[in-house]
């Protein structure tokens, strides 16, 4: 059957618009493939630049400052990349190293000087000191009661985790077992007290006191209250509020011969509480060995006290017996810094007791930071100030002192190499 040619006409408008618009999705395509192409697999290291912190000046000053490192892999951490990273002084920050295998990323802990002075990563590692980082976790202590003749009520006061230098508490939770009424006070210092009344207890009862938090750490704000960092005092003036932490205190006594004697060797002039603090360390260096034996029984839960102010030992009997733990130095250092003119004051974290002292112009600075510590107690007073305490004084012991933590990046582009 005879069909008549169809005859096409075309619009060469509409034809021309159509090859304007594949010339313009061709060159959108190949510029994405060239962006894809030279993009990384995995994002490197920003450049120094974009760091708020010195670290080659601070790592010059602390090569032993123990900072976090955030290492992120092209592909999945294996055995071998956790052996370099050990070779290098470095272990995961926050969990078992079995629990970093197959991660593209994982926060690790270390040395500073380590840091910096090791061989490069493999090409295949990237890695960042972080200056911005979220800490939270669970820390927790447990008592025993150790008066087998008692039966009867107990009140116990624990300090719950604070604020600190660099550190904003942004959340925190507690509970006691067994349950019984509580109560949070906040003290003069920022110390969180939580008070705990059992009804009735008796021997061998085990009371457990739990604390959930989590804190918002920036790492240029705990290292600007480092005093080993800290610069010549900036003037000689201190002040009204501060004055109170020259005089003796319970425990705490700038009168002694032994802190005279070695006040009376400085310099003349007023003090640079960094130069008399290295002083300070040296002499206690020579005179006081580290009583590892103490801090084992602590933490092994084998001590049983009526008081935990009978934890810390009198500064003469510290160096009559030259031997002291963290608690009985941080009442030695007080002692001698004090009858120096030096404002100084004893503070605790989880695991560490301390001094803080005032620097004329630059304000209170830590003799002991640690980017992970969770902080516990300042005084706020000349005096002594133990982190726990109970009535009636019935015999107590602590049966354990634990806290976990894990560790979330907060910067992004920060880097140190």
């Amino acid at each position: 059957m005879f069909r008549p040619k169809r005859t096409i006409k075309f619009n060469h408008s509409v034809s021309l618009n159509l090859m304007k618009r594949t010339q313009t999705c061709l060159i959108l395509l190949i510029a994405a493939l060239a962006v894809y192409l030279s993009a990384p697999v995995a994002a490197a290291p920003a450049s120094p630049a974009a760091s708020q912190i010195d670290w080659e000046t601070i790592a010059g000053l602390r090569p032993n400052l123990k900072v976090l490192v955030l290492v992120e892999s092209r592909r999945p951490l294996s055995l071998d990349d956790l052996a370099l990273l050990a070779e290098k002084g470095f272990v995961p920050a926050d969990r078992d190293p079995g629990l970093v295998l197959g991660l593209p990323r994982a926060v690790f802990a270390g040395r500073l000087g380590n840091w910096l002075n090791s061989s490069p990563l493999p090409s295949h590692l990237a890695g960042r000191v972080l200056e911005r980082f979220a800490m939270s976790g669970i820390y927790r202590v447990g008592f025993r009661v150790e008066g087998q003749e008692y039966t009867g009520p107990l009140e116990l006061q624990i300090t719950a985790p604070r604020g600190g230098f660099g550190k904003k508490l942004v959340y925190a939770d507690q509970a006691v077992r067994p349950a019984c009424p509580q109560t949070l006070t906040v003290d003069a210092a920022g110390n969180r007290w939580l008070r705990a009344r059992l009804e009735q207890v008796h021997y061998g009862e085990s009371i457990d006191f739990s604390f959930g938090f989590q804190y918002d750490v920036n790492v240029a704000q705990v290292l600007d209250h480092d005093l080993l960092l800290s610069g010549k005092p900036l003037g000689t003036e201190i002040p009204p509020a501060v004055q109170p932490f020259l005089k003796p205190g319970h425990k705490i006594d700038p009168g002694i011969p032994a802190a005279q004697a070695w006040a009376s060797r400085g310099d003349p002039g007023p003090p640079d509480a960094r130069q008399e603090y290295k002083r300070l360390m040296k002499f206690i260096k020579r005179n006081v060995v580290y009583d590892k034996r103490k801090r084992a029984a602590y933490f092994g839960g084998k001590m049983v006290y009526t008081d935990l102010d009978q934890m810390y030992q009198d500064v003469d009997e510290t160096l009559e017996r030259h031997s002291g733990a963290c608690p009985d130095t941080s009442l030695l250092e007080c002692a001698f810094l004090r009858a120096r003119g030096i404002p100084c004051l004893t503070a605790g974290r989880f695991r560490h007791f301390f001094t803080v002292l005032y620097v004329p112009g630059r304000g209170w600075m830590s003799t002991s930071i640690a980017l992970t510590g969770i902080p516990l107690i300042r005084s706020p007073g000349p005096d002594l100030v133990p982190y726990q305490r109970w009535e009636p004084k019935i015999p107590l012991k602590t049966t354990h002192w634990e806290a976990r933590v894990k560790i979330d990046p907060q910067d992004k582009d920060e880097s140190c190499r």
